[in-house]
């Protein structure tokens, strides 16, 4: 567990770039022709905004635009003397120009991103479709130098043979303007941000980005221009973001939620029978697309108020999507008190219960057995599988610096894996290598020594048994800074190695005011990071430490009531299986209150324990459908599944205020986390508040 706060750097220094590539008094984006050859998929509007993947942004290690065009790139000069920005307006020109000494070019036209056709390269202004800092953001902070300068020298569209009728390929980076539209378009966004306080906000970040501003601009224009005079408008700006949505599918990067939350409200302004070829330019540069972090189909609606309810994005019921759900989706991590948990579990995660390295081998070969042979004998007993957490370095291994420093010898730490498969065999079947290996206060020593251990802990399980799970070292991602910086090396280190693991594990605790809502945005930017430094999609994906309320360096915790913490809990739990991720562990069962914990979980809970048990038993042995959203923010939540009874089940919940809901055709009994089940009256109108409820036959 860490309380590390949230360093999430929000950076934007002036470079020399930005002072160099003026013109008409505006700052410039520069880009470079680069021919690709690549396969396309082609989407529909509606198919685009589904397909980009949906993370937070991590701004962390920002520092401008050099480090997607550095200065000397953009100043090197060709056998004409022209500059990077001086090739990029002639590689743009629908009618090239002729080019003299010292760049000088005559004739030409251009056209611009807003459709002016102009007859001079004087004036032209070039920005990309999405700003360098919101690229480096959304992915582009684990591309290579070489791939950022790619991504943003591109001016590449489809080739003419790949072209069908009514396609339209936006998935170039770089587009023209001059500056008077550059002006208007500013000006728009920053009248539309004096109305809108969402905008106001997305305004801020984007400083001095023209990227940024282009795609609020658009998104601005086609909330508003369509139903008024002005139709172009609402074309124009259904463009602008179609460029960007093209753009970020074809390059693995990823949007905010609330930037596709925005755009899913208003899809129908934008739908269309055209068709937007998107070339795969990520597989062509290397680049492991950023993921989606939803396993299950999506279905979204805005709803409406009508007088039997909120309207569901789905009627009736579909079939199921994944596997069945296991008892080891259900973990808990730390029984500290030593007392076998109330709740049903699948495996027990060993950490914070006296069973570490240093308490265990206390000196080179001499074991004391005896608290984890109890913790495994309980383990047993109620059915469940154990993941032990190598950590904590004995002092004679490290010489003597800390808990937190790696071993002297790496097969002091291997020898010591090796005596745990020995004995216990299989009643230990998962090992996680290291506990929040990004945070210093657990892992002091560089991420190549930490995949130096992975890879050495790999050789010596492996070694002893077959069919044992090698788990990477988790990583606290709240913690942005070390998250982004730290984490990232260790998975480049890892795929040095061909990665020795067969599971990695994320530790998602949101800040203290944060919910469920706010750990999948976790969970996504982590799967993001496996994506993009190609981490095998094959390897399952565990949060092995999950609450909320929990305290950070700068704040203290959130207690949350007892009926908070069970609807928190089941939410959890239901995302798991949505999401795709194959196992939470909920710290901690306990015999008292943790007073460093929001959310508590012991004999004095009844509500968090009923919540537990209650959503153990709708998810065992289910097989998920479809999830999706109704309300007019997306608040009232609902995940379908078909029941371990061969049964349709609708389980809903909501993010905010009780919703009413028209549960017309979901089933006739409704059950609650406490235990309870009533009848679904007619007409079929269902009040859903934060504490999920399970409709059915």
């Amino acid at each position: 567990m860490s309380n590390d706060a949230n360093m999430n750097m929000r950076r934007v220094a002036t470079s020399t770039l930005s002072l160099v590539l003026l013109a008409s008094g505006l700052p410039l984006s520069i880009g470079l022709a680069t021919p690709a050859q690549a396969a396309t998929t082609t989407y529909t509007f509606e198919q685009l905004v589904d397909t980009v993947p949906v993370t937070p942004p991590l701004y962390v290690g920002y520092r401008g635009p050099t480090q997607f065009i550095p200065a000397a790139t953009a100043l090197k000069k060709d056998a004409k003397g022209c500059n990077l920005r001086q090739r990029m307006i002639i590689s743009l020109a629908q009618v090239k120009p002729k080019v003299g000494a010292r760049c000088k070019m005559t004739g030409g036209t251009w056209v611009t991103a807003l459709g002016a056709t102009v007859k001079t390269a004087k004036g032209l202004n070039i920005a990309p479709t999405m700003g360098y800092k919101q690229a480096w953001g959304q992915g582009a902070y684990a591309w290579t130098p070489a791939q950022r300068l790619a991504w943003a020298t591109n001016t590449s569209t489809a080739p003419t043979r790949t072209r069908a009728k009514g396609v339209t390929p936006l998935q170039v980076t770089q587009k023209l303007y001059t500056a008077q539209e550059l002006a208007a378009l500013i000006r728009v966004t920053s009248d539309a941000a004096e109305e809108s306080d969402e905008l106001r906000e997305l305004f801020a970040i984007c400083g001095g980005d023209f990227g940024c501003l282009i795609f609020v601009s658009s998104a601005w224009r086609m909330r508003t221009a369509f139903g008024q005079s002005d139709l172009q408008a609402g074309v124009d700006a259904c463009n602008g973001v179609v460029a960007r949505l093209t753009n970020i599918a074809a390059w693995g990067l990823s949007m905010t939620p609330e930037e596709i939350a925005d755009l899913k409200l208003r899809t129908d302004r934008c739908a269309s029978n055209t068709l937007y070829t998107v070339e795969n330019f990520a597989a062509l540069n290397g680049i492991a697309a950023a993921v989606q972090p939803a396993v299950v189909p999506q279905g979204a609606s805005e709803g409406s108020a009508a007088s039997g309810g909120l309207t569901l994005p789905f009627t009736g019921y579909a079939a199921p999507v994944t596997d069945p759900v296991t008892s080891s989706l259900f973990g808990l991590t730390a029984p500290v008190d030593w007392v076998s948990p109330q709740v049903p579990t699948g495996s027990l995660r060993l950490w914070d219960v006296g069973v570490s390295w240093k308490e265990i081998e206390t000196s080179k070969g001499v074991y004391d057995w005896s608290k984890l042979s109890a913790t495994v004998q309980r383990a047993s007993a109620i059915g469940a599988g154990v993941l032990y957490v190598l950590g904590n370095t004995p002092a004679w291994a490290s010489g003597g610096k800390g808990d937190s420093a790696p071993p002297s010898n790496l097969d002091d730490a291997a020898d010591f894996l090796k005596a745990i498969c020995t004995k216990y065999g299989g009643a230990i079947g998962s090992y996680e290598v290291w506990n929040e290996g990004n945070i210093s206060r657990y892992w002091s020593g560089t991420q190549q020594q930490l995949a130096d251990l992975t890879e050495k802990a790999n050789a010596a399980l492996k070694g002893c048994s077959g069919s044992v799970q090698v788990v990477a070292a988790s990583t606290g991602v709240r913690a942005s800074g070390t998250f982004a910086n730290q984490y990232t090396q260790y998975l480049l280190a890892l795929r040095e190695k061909n990665w020795p693991v067969d599971a990695f594990s994320v530790h998602a605790y949101p800040l203290p005011n944060g919910t469920p809502m706010t750990r999948i945005e976790l969970v996504a930017q982590f799967k993001t990071m496996l994506a993009v430094n190609g981490a095998p999609a094959d390897r399952e994906i565990l949060d092995t430490e999950l609450n909320y309320g929990l305290a950070s360096s700068a704040e203290g915790r959130v207690p949350l009531s007892d009926a908070t913490t069970a609807a928190y809990i089941s939410q959890s739990f239901i995302q798991t299986v949505q999401y795709g991720i194959d196992s939470t562990y909920w710290y901690l069962w306990s015999g008292s209150d943790y007073d460093l914990l929001g959310g508590q979980l012991n004999p004095g809970t009844p509500a968090a324990k009923h919540g537990w048990s209650t959503t153990y038993s709708w998810l065992l042995g289910s097989r998920m459908q479809r999830c999706g959203t109704a309300g007019p923010s997306g608040s009232v939540q609902i995940c379908q599944v078909t029941g371990a009874d061969g049964k349709n089940y609708s389980l809903l919940w909501t993010t905010s205020a009780t919703a009413t809901v028209d549960a017309t055709g979901l089933g006739s009994t409704l059950c609650r986390l406490n235990g309870t089940c009533t009848a679904v009256g007619s007409p079929t109108s269902v009040d859903v508040t934060e504490s999920p409820i399970r409709i059915g036959g």
